[in-house]
């Protein structure tokens, strides 16, 4: 009996696809990766999580988020007050990038979701669906309305300090959405989206295509729909996706040395993002800049202990963990290092999720820059370090999007297509 096939993203071992239990996720027996999950009416339920999550994105941008008074004078911001402010101050880059991940990719994957779910919860089509669908792929990493919160919160607890702040509605209407947005990818796998959207009469690989078994037969999976391909489609390297339409490359072309690219550019520039200000602040006439670290010890010094540690650990922990741990992947990829292949793709894994929790102090600096803007009286302005520490964010960021973690598992295979251990 044939049975139909799924293959790693993380490791790239096949699996015949089976029946799970709601709720249950199914994982690589070699590696551990999840590979697919199984819910109950996960597309009605994904669809009114995305409603939900456009009118509260709605109320988010219409509104003030906080309102800050001091000296008699007050100024009030919106998620799009930090984008327009480091804009104007001549800041593109931060401008761009808090636009990005705080704006336009989480406006992005909500809409994705209602356009492509919505004509399949219902039975009818809208143009492009499959584009559609392949561009959440690539707009989901970017969505950092969660880091933006906590940047938010540790805003909050500065400016507390010196000055009267109330929240806004927008304040509540993010803290409400983080969560429902949550829960809107959440509950849905994208392989049973793909499996809809696929074109009719489309086959599925199944064990029947892989005659000679795990070890001898050839396949390639497709980074966006996991569909597999076997046989001659395997071998051509400009194949495309006969499920997506997506180009599919047996693995990333030029994957470890653009990942070490963007690595090596990472830590180049960690080193003036710890030393210059990441902001200013004016206060009552006295300038004083402040660095990452001087930062977390003045929260340390305000009594705010769990704040300066999340902050101590998103802005100068995460940052240097990844770049040592991806360089150990990259060179014990590179050098062909069997040893512990299940772990390092585990902590590969945990690295890409991770990273882009440092862009807490970029959103810090965003909303206290957009908020505080009393002239001698209390003034905040970005700093070169803000621009320097998210490049750093953005490029381990990109790095580990370039790596591909099969390299980790290349050596195991050959090995075992040679009838030799692992």
């Amino acid at each position: 009996m044939s049975h139909r096939l799924i293959a790693c993203d993380h490791c790239d071992y096949l699996h015949t696809e089976e029946e799970i239990p709601p709720g249950h996720v199914a994982r690589c027996a070699r590696c551990g990766s999840p590979l697919y999950q199984s819910q109950n009416n996960s597309i009605e339920r994904s669809l009114a999580f995305a409603f939900t999550a456009l009118m509260l994105f709605i109320l988010a941008n219409a509104f003030p988020i906080l309102r800050f008074s001091m000296e008699g004078r007050s100024e009030s911001n919106t998620l799009a007050s930090g984008v327009l402010t480091f804009w104007n101050e001549g800041f593109m880059f931060l401008a761009l990038m808090v636009g990005l991940t705080s704006i336009i990719a989480p406006l992005l994957l909500i809409m994705a979701y209602i356009y492509v779910l919505l004509p399949l919860r219902f039975g009818f089509n809208f143009p492009a669906i499959r584009k559609v669908w392949r561009i959440l792929a690539v707009a989901r990493p970017w969505s950092m309305l969660d880091v933006f919160l906590i940047g938010l919160l540790v805003a909050l607890t500065k400016l507390n300090d010196f000055a009267d702040v109330i929240a806004g509605p927008a304040f509540y209407a993010v803290c409400i959405l983080i969560p429902t947005s949550l829960l809107m990818s959440a509950q849905l796998d994208p392989r049973e989206v793909w499996r809809k959207l696929a074109p009719v009469g489309l086959k599925y690989p199944t064990t029947d295509d892989i005659a000679t078994g795990q070890a001898g037969g050839r396949w390639a999976t497709c980074e966006v729909c996991a569909y597999v391909l076997t046989g001659d489609a395997a071998h051509d390297p400009h194949a495309k996706c006969p499920c997506c339409g997506a180009a599919v490359h047996h693995r990333k072309p030029r994957s470890l040395s653009r990942a070490w690219a963007f690595l090596i550019s990472a830590a180049v520039f960690y080193i003036p993002a710890n030393v210059f200000p990441i902001m200013s602040v004016t206060m009552l006439g006295n300038t004083e800049a402040d660095t990452i670290l001087s930062g977390v010890s003045a929260l340390i010094d305000a009594g705010e202990w769990p704040i300066a540690m999340v902050v101590f650990c998103a802005s100068i922990v995460v940052p240097v963990f990844k770049l040592v741990v991806l360089a150990w992947v990259y060179i014990a990829a590179g050098m062909g290092f069997a040893g512990p292949l299940r772990q390092r793709t585990r902590i590969y894994r945990i690295t890409e999720l991770i990273g882009r929790w440092s862009m807490i102090d970029v959103f810090m600096v965003s909303i206290l820059a957009a908020l505080v803007k009393l002239g001698n009286i209390a003034t905040v302005v970005p700093g070169f370090g803000a621009v320097a520490f998210c490049a750093v964010v953005i490029l381990t960021m990109l790095s580990a999007m370039a790596f591909d973690p099969r390299l980790i598992w290349d050596r195991a295979i050959m090995k075992m297509q040679q009838g030799t251990p692992s």
